[in-house]
Parts: C-alpha cells; structure tokens; sequence
C-alpha cells in the first residue's frame, strides 16, 4: 500500500507541474514591453473633382484641369468629362472618359461638330480603377455660334458611266488684214459744177462744140488718098 500511494503522490506533482508551466507559457505571450509603440491607421476616400478651366479655340472647346491623387504619389487614371447643356430647349449633354496622362494637368477637346449652336458647361468626376470620386463643380459657361451651312458636294463622276462628247466651239468669222470687216460701200450725191470754176454766169447753158474730121480724098485712079497736113 505504501507503493501504491507514492505513485500517487507523484502523479500529482507531475500534473500540478504541467498545469503550472502551461499557465506561465500564455502568460509570457501577453507581457507588453517598458516602451509600447503606437499604431495609426487611415483610410483613404476618393476625391471630389477639380473645376475645369475652359476656353474657346477655332470653334472648339478645350477643357483643363489638375491632376488629382487619392494619396500622395497616388494618382487618378482616368477622368469622366461630362458637357452640360445649358440651351433652350437643352440639348442631351456629352462625356469622355479621359486616361490619365500623367503630368500634373489633364486636357480634353470637344469637337466643334459637338458644341456648335449650344451653350455649355463642363464637370470633372476623378476615377481610380473601380472608384469613382464625387463630381466637380460646373465651369463657366460657353456659347458656341451654329455652323455654317455648306455647299452641297458634287457626287464623283462613275468610271463606269459614258461621258458625253463636247462639241467644238465655232471659229472666229474672218476678218481683213486690219482686223476688221470691210465698211459698206457709200456714194455720195453728185454735184453740179460750180459756176465761178468754169466761168460761166448762173443760168447760162454752154453750146456742145462738135469737130467734124475731113473727108478723104478720092483721086482718078480711085485711089484714096490721105487729107492734106493742116486741114
């Protein structure tokens, strides 16, 4: 019996040893050292957008704005850039998304065909993969006249199609050698002699002189012989 109890005893001690320990091994994972070092932590939100600058050029818009960050050396990759019609009646209202280029300033440019005959305003709504931050302010606003009706465009001609022959122009009627078609001929009415040149008074008709030329002469033989000089 004296064995058997001191088995027992030592079965105590043994448990009350391992018990104790264990005790001591959680109690070391919870001492804190002489100096504890404080944590912080901060959660970071999406920013709201920066009001655009914008501008007129050629008909077109240009829009402007500072690169955003959620986070210091964190920068936005894209930007939803929405125009807002400010019209009578108002128009449906026109967004781009803009990737990021990476400088400290973003631009976009609305085509004239986008903005002409309207008036608008811009806002900027900053984008970090699937988070998208709250929308910026509205720009001032910009009034864009209508665009110009053009001409309507010709159709080219079909290759295919057959092209009419173009008759010659008439040649120039013929003209003398000074350029010019001969004048008309033109008469002038006759005119009587004038008294005082030929002497004669006014009225006085001048008798015609009529010379009448000798006859031949006719000899014996019947020889016809020539008149004599000086008749």
């Amino acid at each position: 019996m004296r064995r058997a109890g001191k088995f027992l005893l030592v079965a105590g001690v043994v448990a009350t040893l391992g018990a104790t320990g264990t005790v001591f091994a959680y109690a070391g994972g919870w001492t804190l050292p002489d100096n504890p070092a404080a944590f912080t932590a901060k959660v970071a939100t999406m920013p709201r957008g920066i009001e655009p600058s914008v501008a007129k050029q050629s008909g077109q818009a240009v829009i402007t704005w500072s690169a955003q960050e959620i986070a210091p050396g964190v920068r936005m990759d894209h930007y939803s850039v929405t125009a807002h019609s400010v019209s009578d009646p108002p128009r449906p209202d026109v967004t781009h998304t803009v990737a990021a280029g990476g400088g400290s300033t973003e631009s976009i440019i609305f085509a004239a065909s986008e903005v002409a005959g309207g008036r608008w305003r811009w806002t900027i709504v900053p984008r970090l993969r699937q988070w998208i931050g709250a929308e910026s302010r509205p720009s001032r606003r910009l009034t864009f006249p209508a665009a110009p009706v053009g001409r309507a465009a010709t159709a080219p001609a079909d290759p295919a199609d057959p092209v009419a022959p173009v008759a010659p122009e008439p040649a120039p009627a013929a003209t003398t050698s000074r350029g010019r078609s001969p004048d008309p001929a033109t008469t002038s009415p006759g005119r009587s002699p004038d008294p005082a040149a030929t002497g004669d008074e006014p009225g006085t008709v001048t008798p015609e002189q009529t010379t009448t030329a000798p006859e031949p002469l006719t000899s014996a033989s019947g020889v016809v012989e020539p008149p004599p000089a000086g008749q």
